[in-house]
């Protein structure tokens, strides 16, 4: 019965993935493709604001809520009824601060008002998402797949409606965006308040506030983790202009990309984790599986970025976007941090560590804003990504050392199969194939059938060992 449960919360998380995968990055490709680069840039500007806002609003409960199922369901309700009057309190705060923002900023009054929209529709993506992320605390991960489901075809509908009647401008692609939003959220709203399980109910302000203070690790990891990446598109629009904005932002959509299956990963560990934390074998043992796992994975899409930049920039962009190849190894090796760091964080959040990822978070975020003000002004773009680079290599730096206090997630003979592979792909793409769209489909497949390859092989050899 577990099995077919952890079959079917994996199945659920990957639909859920995709939609996301859907929302989040092609449409962002596809508006690239539709506009102007300046007007990308003020789309990616306004973008990477509302998803400010959207964590702002969550303030890390849903993560906080992945840990809530070893409790029982008073105590389940009395923590979701406080983390609503928080939400609440939050949305206050954010309306403040966002009216501030724009008072001080110089954007033209058209990305003004895209950030305006792209916030409102932040609220309801926020509660709708809170709403149905509750349903994994009851093994129920499909309510969120249905409603990233409905999110994508809600959006996909409104935008090929715009396209169809003339309407291609950023405008239209943020209408359609806040549509989408307000359906996500009536439909997480109305599944909430249909379960028995859950109540709704909004609890006093003191419960509120002491819910804010209680989540503030958390908060501090997501938003500040956050900024690591943004704080540099922030910084780059003060100092440059709308273009040097939207070829940074490129890039950084190809990281996040890039980064999705990180998010599938820790949401489908992180609660495994917490309540097997009592046995350090079976949490060893399952860390360095997914370890090795994510080095493979890392090392497939390094491999596919770096042997066909160009072709991939020109698929998801154009060449007015060309110059992205010259930060190419920028953008892998941010990659390649973000993934390593998975692991390491899966640990210190299942294991209550999580005021360690906040510390180490906020020691980045000052390193990422001094770096930016030094290298964007001397280097422009290549500022940006060098600044991002080190900051995520300081953060990766302390996540490993506390980690490896934890659990020992270095084995080099466990690595051996893995190495093996990385080897072979590499040659075959160094001596066999170059850079083009035929030689990508190959190597996509490739990728796949190593990845399916690796996990029945590894599966076949852990019954072995029983």
């Amino acid at each position: 019965m577990l099995s077919v449960q952890s079959n079917s919360r994996y199945f659920y998380l990957i639909i859920s993935l995709f939609f996301k995968i859907v929302i989040n990055i092609f449409l962002v490709f596809y508006i690239a493709k539709n506009v102007s680069v300046a007007d990308f840039g003020s789309f990616s500007l306004a973008f990477l604001i509302y998803s400010l806002c959207v964590l702002l609003i969550d303030y890390g409960f849903n993560l906080k809520g992945l840990v809530l199922n070893k409790n029982n369901k008073e105590t389940v309700n009395h923590e979701i009824s406080s983390m609503i009057s928080a939400k609440i309190i939050l949305v206050i705060l954010m309306c403040l601060v966002l009216f501030l923002f724009l008072r001080i900023s110089n954007y033209n009054s058209e990305t003004d008002l895209n950030i305006l929209i792209l916030c409102f529709a932040s609220i309801p993506n926020s509660f709708g998402l809170f709403f149905l992320n509750k349903f994994k605390i009851i093994n129920r991960y499909d309510k969120e797949s249905v409603g990233f489901i409905l999110q994508g075809f809600v959006l996909l509908l409104s935008v090929a409606m715009f396209n169809y009647y003339g309407k291609d401008e950023v405008i239209w692609y943020i209408y359609s965006i806040l549509l989408s939003k307000l359906i996500f959220f009536a439909y997480g709203l109305f599944s909430y308040i249909r379960n028995d399980y859950f109540e709704f109910k909004i609890a006093g302000i003191n419960m509120a506030i002491e819910s804010i203070r209680y989540s503030f690790p958390f908060a501090m990891h997501l938003i500040l983790g956050a900024l690591i990446i943004y704080i540099d598109t922030l910084v780059l629009s003060s100092l440059s202009d709308l273009n040097n904005v939207a070829i940074y932002q490129s890039g950084m959509r190809i990281i996040m990309a890039s980064l999705l299956i990180s998010v599938i990963i820790s949401d489908a560990f992180i609660p495994l984790i917490s309540n097997s934390f009592s046995s350090s074998k079976k949490v060893k043992n399952s860390m360095m599986s997914l370890f090795e796992f994510i080095l493979l994975f890392l090392f497939l899409v390094v491999i596919t970025l770096f042997f066909f930049k160009k072709t991939i920039i020109i698929l998801l962009y154009s060449l007015d976007y060309i110059e992205l190849e010259k930060y190419i190894i920028y953008i892998i090796g941010i990659i390649s941090l973000r993934y390593i760091g998975v692991v390491p964080g899966i640990l210190l959040t299942s294991f209550g560590k999580q005021n360690i990822r906040a510390n180490a978070v906020i020691i980045s975020v000052l390193f990422s804003i001094v770096l930016n003000y030094i290298f964007i002004p001397r280097f422009n773009i290549e500022g940006a990504f060098l600044s991002s680079f080190i900051s995520h290599l300081i953060l990766n730096m302390i996540y490993m050392y506390y980690a490896l206090k934890i659990v020992s997630l270095i084995k080099l003979d466990q690595y051996k199969l893995l190495f093996l592979l990385i080897l072979i792909c590499f040659g075959l793409q160094y001596f066999v194939f170059s850079d083009s769209i035929n030689f990508l489909i190959i190597t996509v497949i490739l990728n796949l059938i190593i990845i399916i390859g690796y996990v029945l092989y590894r599966n076949i050899h852990k019954k072995l060992s029983i």
